[in-house]
C-alpha cells in the first residue's frame, strides 16, 4: 500500500491513535504508533468466536479499524501495521512464525503468526537499525524491540531475544500467555497466509476458535479476558471470574472491544458457552 493508496484509511487509523497529519518515518514515530496501538486496539477473536472470522485482507481490515471497529488477531494487527508503516515511508520487511511452549510445539513448525521488521533506523545502541515491532502478540510488546540478542525490560515484564541468520526467537515474560515465538525472516505467499487463516479460525478445532480471548498491553500491565476469566498482570494485579453477563460484557468494552453491529443474542450465547466451559474447568481442578 503506497502513500497514495488507502490514504483515508491510514489517516483514519492514525486519528484513532490520536496522531494527526503525516508523521515523520523515524524511530520516535514508530515507538509512538506501537504504544498507542497496543493500548487502544485490542487483540481479540470475538467475531471468530461468534462464527464469522474477519478476512485477513489488509485493506478491508484497515478500513474497519479506521472506522472504529475491531481488528482481530496477529494477521490483522501486523498486517495493517505493515501497510501503515509503508504508507508513511518506512522500510518494512515481512516475516512469519509460530508460538510454542515446549520442545514438541517448537518442532511443529507452521504458520501461526504474522510478523515484520523495520530497517533503516540506526541508534547508538542499535547501529544496524533493525527493529521488531509486533502489535499482534496480545499481552507481549508495548513498544518495538531492537533486533539484537539480549534481555529487555518493558514496564514490569522481562523479555529475551535470540537472533540468528534468517530469523529470531522471542521469549515472553514467564507470566505471559505463551512461552515463545520463533520468527522466520521471509514473506508469506497470499495462498499460504489464507490457508493458515482458515486453519487457525476453523470452528472445528482451530487454535484461535476455541476460547474467547481479548488482550491489551498497557505501559504498566497486561490485561486479558479469556473465556470468563479476567486477569491483570503487572501493576494492580487482579484475577476475577466474570459470571454475570453484564460484568462480562462491560469487561469486553473496557478492554477496547467494539460491540457495534454485534447481534445481542449471539453475544449472550457466546457468554453462556464461555461460562459453561469455565464451570467445567473449575470442576476439573
Amino acid at each position: 500500500m503506497g502513500p497514495g493508496e488507502g490514504g483515508d484509511a491510514v489517516r483514519g487509523y492514525l486519528a484513532r491513535l490520536g496522531i494527526a497529519g503525516s508523521p515523520a518515518a523515524d524511530l520516535a514515530t514508530l515507538v509512538e504508533i506501537h504504544r498507542r496501538h497496543a493500548e487502544r486496539i485490542p487483540y481479540e477473536n470475538l467475531h471468530t468466536m461468534l462464527g464469522s472470522p474477519p478476512a485477513i485482507d489488509v485493506g478491508r481490515t484497515l478500513e474497519r479499524v479506521a472506522a472504529g471497529g475491531n481488528a482481530g488477531y496477529c494477521f490483522h494487527h501486523n498486517g495493517i501495521l505493515t501497510a501503515v508503516l509503508r504508507a508513511l515511508g518506512y522500510d518494512v520487511v515481512p516475516a512469519w512464525g509460530h508460538n510454542w511452549d515446549d520442545d514438541a510445539e517448537r518442532r511443529d513448525v507452521h504458520v501461526g503468526h504474522l510478523a515484520l521488521s523495520v530497517h533503516g533506523l540506526p541508534t547508538d545502541a542499535n547501529p544496524g537499525g533493525v527493529w521488531w515491532p509486533d502489535v499482534g502478540c496480545g499481552d507481549a510488546l508495548h513498544e518495538p524491540l531492537p533486533l539484537l540478542a539480549g534481555t529487555y525490560h518493558q514496564g514490569p515484564f522481562t523479555y529475551r531475544l535470540e537472533v540468528r541468520p534468517g530469523g529470531w526467537t522471542f521469549h515472553h515474560d514467564p507470566r505471559g500467555s505463551f512461552g515463545a515465538v520463533d520468527v522466520v525472516d521471509e514473506p508469506l505467499t497470499a495462498e499460504r497466509a489464507e490457508a493458515a487463516h482458515r486453519s487457525l479460525t476453523d470452528p472445528q478445532g482451530g487454535a484461535y476458535a476455541r476460547t474467547l480471548v481479548v488482550q491489551r498491553r498497557l505501559p504498566d500491565a497486561a490485561e486479558t479476558l479469556r473465556g470468563c476469566q479476567f486477569t491483570r498482570i503487572g501493576s494492580r494485579p487482579e484475577r476475577i471470574a466474570l459470571t454475570s453477563y453484564d460484568d462480562w460484557r462491560d469487561a469486553l468494552v473496557s478492554l477496547g472491544a467494539r460491540l457495534q453491529g454485534v447481534d445481542a443474542d449471539a453475544l449472550r450465547g457466546l457468554f453462556d458457552r464461555s461460562l459453561a466451559a469455565h464451570r467445567v474447568w473449575l470442576a476439573s481442578r
